[in-house]
């Protein structure tokens, strides 16, 4: 107890000397990175031991990072909506929940324990799944670790909208303090009103660093690790067995295009996803003994899985459907007198709902503060009757003719192995179609219940959602696929020792492959890899045994301590070598940098929506989006604000954007070249006193503004004309000094 309560009081030191202390060393910086993680972390298991004790180990990670994520999130929001969303204040509440989650009791229940203990040691079979359980789990463990070295310089993920409207997001935030949406004039605008959960969470993952998204590009990275944990206990509250629950994990896992693609992202599918994967383990686990903590913890998942992404929409009443299924085939299976009373329900059903509300209601009532509609730009019609308003270009219905809908199903399933891995034809496909099938011949109610999720879910992907070029939107029931899988092998008994394990190699192999190494060296890897957990099965529970000895317990936590300490000074060397070279791999960014110098400077925006890097290597660009209609203070959506998109244009619409840029004393200009382009980029070229290109490429155009008092100069004849920019309507000549290709 001493030792714990020595290691909360050094965490909530740390946190509050990286709130306090201006402009700290990149070193303290990550100590205080690794102080909020711990911190959120000790108090969502704290909360979760109070909540839900009686949860296994799996399931109590899974309440435990959800309530983690809820206490970073939830706070986050509501500063951001009173305009103090900066690191300090989040920092010292950081400190202050753990500090105050202390106070709760730690309960302790008896849920089902998934330890490697419950190994035999005459089980032979059981041993090699085991064996080769580890080492699957260490091959995708080594993927990860090998994607994260290869991108370690790299200034975003692999997320396809990271430079959209995801990271955009933030840096407008960290620049204001506040949650104020960018406009976008080209692109998709509709993200500016959707869910904002996971861009909070990129930001809470900026705030230790003040200036650098180290982490924040990476945000999906601890969801995507959840999810196998979320899938994995779900797995066991269907009964499966620890091996067959981790099997469906790792089945899930090998999957490139979820680990490591869409984990090394700072998008929002595998939050959404993780959430999903935790709402359903929290509404079996309320079905089977409806408690108020469970419920907080159900209500928690749904409302950060609606506060995250919109087809939290959808499948929220998929997932209560589940519930009231299973809670009403548990209470008709129950006896009369071990039935909970109506009245009693009902609260539990209305701290469900509030619990929700809390987590992910902030967008919508925002949304339907401003816009009278929650769920904006869709218009919400019943029966003909407009009860929402909206944008008619944003239903589904105006979508269907679009390129990004049209999909051919089986080809999607069977072929398209870049999204869904060379083994899903043959395991998770089949399995989602044949195990709620064999569950409801079993007459195993919930379990069906459960076992048609896949399909449930993909058939709102297919119907219900207009872009189909992706299994990332129905990421979760790929999960329940792979547990469907495990659960088919699990029906099949001892039968099924010798199937797992040929699975188990194959997957092992398989995962290797990512390593992208020749095929000698992943064949060694693999095998060194099946080697350590044989090792581990035969050793592992004795070790694991002495580490959770009581009076090894506050070494371990010393030596844990002594090794983040000294991994600072590296890591904190690392982060500087990021911020040095990441933006030398988009020319464009980088070329800007230069140009702008230490201090940032005031850029204009104009092109797709994909502005990120242009904020600048430590988001010091005051970066924006400047409209060539209406107020100016339309070019951002906030509470109450307007929901106009000020970009419609006119031929003598420049001089009031040439007045605005002046008035924000706009030093730049970048211009992102499309076949359909703004306005912008015409003014500029017939414009060469005004506007002077610095760099080009295909892609990207930058611009000089200049002054007003050396266009005097220049129209007096007191300054001499740059060289190749010709008279008054000529056509600037690319290439000169710092806009040549060569250059960038």
């Amino acid at each position: 107890m001493r030792s714990a309560a020595l290691a909360t009081l050094a965490t909530a030191a740390v946190l509050i000397a990286g709130a306090l202390i201006p402009g700290p060393p990149r070193a303290l910086q990550i100590l205080v990175a690794f102080a909020m993680l711990g911190a959120l972390g000790a108090a969502g298991d704290r909360l979760a031991r109070w909540l839900v004790p009686d949860f296994g180990l799996l399931s109590r990670a899974v309440a435990a990072f959800t309530f983690a994520v809820a206490l970073a999130v939830v706070p986050a929001t509501w500063m951001g909506h009173c305009g103090v969303m900066r690191p300090a204040p989040f920092l010292l509440w950081t400190a202050a929940a753990l500090l105050l989650s202390r106070l709760l009791p730690a309960r302790t229940g008896e849920g089902p324990s998934e330890a490697p203990a419950i190994l035999n040691r005459w089980d032979h079979w059981g041993r090699a799944e085991w064996a080769l359980l580890l080492a699957a789990t260490g091959a995708v463990a080594l993927v990860g670790v090998k994607s994260m070295f290869h991108y370690r310089w790299a200034p975003v993920g692999l997320g396809p909208d990271d430079e959209s409207y995801h990271l955009a997001a933030m840096a407008v935030w960290h620049r204001f303090g506040d949650l104020r949406m960018i406009k976008f004039s080209m692109g998709d605008t509709s993200t500016t009103f959707y869910p904002v959960g996971g861009e909070v969470w990129s930001w809470v993952l900026l705030a230790p660093f003040r200036d650098s998204d180290v982490l924040a590009r990476w945000a999906q990275l601890p969801f995507a690790v959840f999810s196998l944990v979320a899938t994995a206990a779900i797995g066991r509250r269907l009964g499966l067995s620890p091996r067959s629950a981790v099997l469906g994990a790792l089945l899930f896992a090998a999957i490139r295009r979820a680990f490591p693609v869409l984990a090394l992202t700072a998008g929002n599918d595998h939050s959404a996803s993780f959430f999903t994967l935790a709402a359903i383990d929290g509404t079996l686990a309320l079905a089977a003994q409806p408690a108020a903590g469970v419920a907080v913890y159900a209500g928690a998942a749904l409302g950060l899985l609606l506060g995250t992404k919109y087809t939290g929409l959808l499948f929220a009443p998929v997932i209560l459907g589940l519930l009231a299924l299973a809670g009403l085939i548990a209470r008709l299976r129950a006896s009369p007198g071990e039935r909970l009373p109506v009245r009693t329900l009902t609260g539990i059903a209305v701290l469900l709902a509030v619990s929700a509300a809390v987590a992910g209601g902030y967008t919508y009532l925002r949304n339907w503060v401003t816009t009278g509609n929650p769920i904006f730009p869709a218009p919400v019609s019943l029966f003909g009757l407009q009860i929402f308003p909206g944008w008619e270009g944003a239903t589904l219905a105006s979508r269907r003719n679009a390129p990004e809908f049209q999909i051919d199903v089986w080809s999607f399933l069977l072929r398209r192995t870049d999204l869904l891995g060379s083994f899903f034809p043959y395991t998770m496909l089949p399995a989602a179609l044949a195990a709620p099938l064999v569950a409801l011949w079993r007459r195993a109610w919930r379990d069906a219940l459960v076992l048609i999720l896949p399909v449930v879910f993909f058939l709102e992907f297919l119907y219900l959602m207009h872009d189909h070029r992706d299994m990332r939107y129905f990421l979760p029931g790929v999960a329940l696929a792979a547990m469907a899988f495990a659960w088919l092998l699990e029906q099949a008994g001892p039968r099924a020792s010798a199937l797992r394990i040929l699975l188990l190699l194959a997957l092992t192999f398989h995962v290797t492959r990512k390593l992208d190494r020749s095929g000698a060296l992943e064949a060694a890897v693999a095998l060194a890899l099946i080697g350590l957990g044989w090792a581990a099965v035969r050793w592992g529970p004795r070790l694991a045994a002495a580490l959770a000895r009581p009076a090894a317990r506050p070494w371990l936590a010393a030596g844990t301590a002594a090794a983040v300490a000294v991994a600072a000074l590296p890591l904190g060397a690392a982060v500087t070598k990021y911020q040095a070279v990441k933006l030398t791999q988009r020319p464009p960014a980088f070329a800007l940098e230069r140009m702008a110098g230490p201090d940032g400077a005031a850029v204009a925006y104009a092109g797709l929506n994909k502005p990120y890097l242009f904020f600048g290597s430590r988001l010091q660009n005051d970066l924006r989006i400047v409209p060539r209609k209406g107020e100016l203070e339309s070019q951002y959506y906030q509470w109450g604000g307007t929901v106009e998109f000020p970009f419609a244009f006119e031929e003598d619409d420049y001089l009031r954007w040439r007045r605005r840029l002046e008035w924000l004393g706009i030093d730049f200009v970048v211009i992102h070249r499309s076949p359909s382009e703004d306005p912008e980029r015409a003014w500029m070229v017939g414009r060469p006193r005004a506007f002077r290109l610095e760099y080009f490429d295909p892609a990207t155009e930058i611009w000089r503004v200049v002054p007003a008092q050396e266009r005097a100069l220049r129209r007096h004849g007191e300054g001499s004309p740059e060289p190749g920019t010709g008279g008054e309507g000529a056509a600037p000549t690319p290439g000169r000094g710092s806009g040549s290709n060569s250059s960038g």
